[in-house]
């Protein structure tokens, strides 16, 4: 609390009137001082004009000491002022500079420095955010195919523009069916493109015309070949959706180089935290028994996963082809001296020798896809007998 009769130092700049109206004082008390001794040795009374000099001296250098005095006081304060002026502005210019910075750093830790697209950190933000106000978002999973082939052929340089290019041109089919549309680079060779309020089937079709033009890559023509997966969030977990469009692209993969919306029965159904289905043929793991009773273990194997109704169709192929060779052994030998052939005509029906060597043959095929065919049967059983 201040304290009474008491007034706090005046700390404002002095102005250009206060310097006017010390100067002025100086001149007006000079003046007056000067004029009565000007006037009197006028009229010839020197000694009285010297006594009233005298005199008027001694008033006039006290009043001119402190108007001086208080003038250079002034002065300090004015040019102290400037100084602290000069000390806020250097500071609010640096203050300025710094969040130029800040921000030109921030937006660089956001920004994928290979294609300048947002990178996976953004991606999130605008589907968690979509998800919090129940936005419908279509959400489209693409992955550039080839790529590591196009790194060992040409350099990861040519690999880099061949992702440069992926990401023009998913822009371009993004910006051509929303202006609020938004593409991501989220990892080495994957994007992501955020629609809000999207046909799933414009999007994709926008994408197929985007990427039927070959594309020209480090002075090459290549054709850029892209797996896409399409899904629709019509509003709250937008994440799932996400997910969705992973399944539908690996499907897409698969077939290679396609552009597929969702479908369940065909991508199957992820969990709900969004891992992958695991009822996808890819994720599918073969039971150990079943796969070691599919080979008889004199060669080497390899595992291929394939549903029920598959097997049922590779094993009716391997039967047709053993009564094929079965029909090759019920062949009988012909006999020249009974059938003489005429001129015109050739005789190709096998002799006694050449059906030996044949059936010979054809019991090895036979007994080759029997055999197969056994085992896999015998494993459709199994897997039929485990569901």
């Amino acid at each position: 609390m201040k304290e009474p009769f008491m007034s706090e130092p005046d700390t404002r700049p002095p102005g250009r009137g206060d310097l006017l109206r010390a100067t002025a004082t100086i001149v007006v008390v000079a003046i007056l001082a000067t004029a009565p001794v000007v006037f009197v040795a006028s009229y010839g009374h020197l000694p009285v004009a010297v006594l009233i000099a005298v005199i008027a001296m001694q008033s006039w250098i006290p009043v001119g000491i402190i108007a001086t005095a208080r003038l250079i006081g002034q002065q300090r304060r004015l040019a102290a002022a400037h100084a602290r002026e000069e000390e806020l502005e250097r500071r609010v210019a640096a203050g300025a500079a710094l969040e130029e910075q800040l921000r030109r750093e921030l937006l660089a830790a956001q920004t994928d420095p290979l294609t300048g697209l947002p990178n996976r950190t953004l991606a999130e933000r605008a589907i968690a955010a979509a998800s919090a106000v129940d936005a419908p978002l279509t959400i489209a999973f693409a992955d550039a195919d080839g790529l590591h082939t196009v790194n060992a052929n040409g350099g990861h340089a040519v690999g880099d523009q061949y992702l440069k290019a992926i990401a023009a041109r998913l822009s371009h089919a993004a910006a051509s069916v929303s202006a609020g549309a938004q593409v991501a680079r989220t990892g080495g060779d994957e994007f992501v493109i955020l629609v809000p309020r999207a046909d799933a089937t414009a999007l994709r079709d926008a994408i197929r015309v985007a990427l039927v033009r070959p594309a020209i890559v480090a002075g090459r023509r290549m054709q850029l070949r892209v797996s896409v997966g399409i899904a629709l969030s019509s509003g709250g977990n937008a994440r799932y959706a996400l997910a969705q469009a992973d399944a539908a692209m690996f499907t897409a993969k698969r077939a290679g180089n396609q552009a597929l919306i969702y479908n369940a029965d065909r991508d199957g159904v992820p969990e709900l935290d969004g891992t992958r289905p695991r009822v996808r043929r890819r994720d599918v793991e073969p039971d150990r028994d079943t796969a070691a009773r599919a080979t008889d273990g004199t060669t080497p194997t390899t595992r291929l996963v394939c549903s029920l109704d598959e097997a049922a169709t590779i094993a009716n192929a391997l039967w047709l082809a053993y009564d094929r060779w079965a029909a090759v052994l019920q062949t009988e030998p012909s006999d020249s001296a009974a059938s003489p052939a005429t001129a015109e005509t050739i005789d190709v029906t096998p002799t006694a020798e050449g059906l030996d060597r044949t059936a010979a043959f054809a019991e090895a095929e036979m007994a080759k896809y029997a055999g197969l065919a056994r085992r896999i049967s015998a494993a459709i059983d199994s897997a039929s007998e485990q569901s």
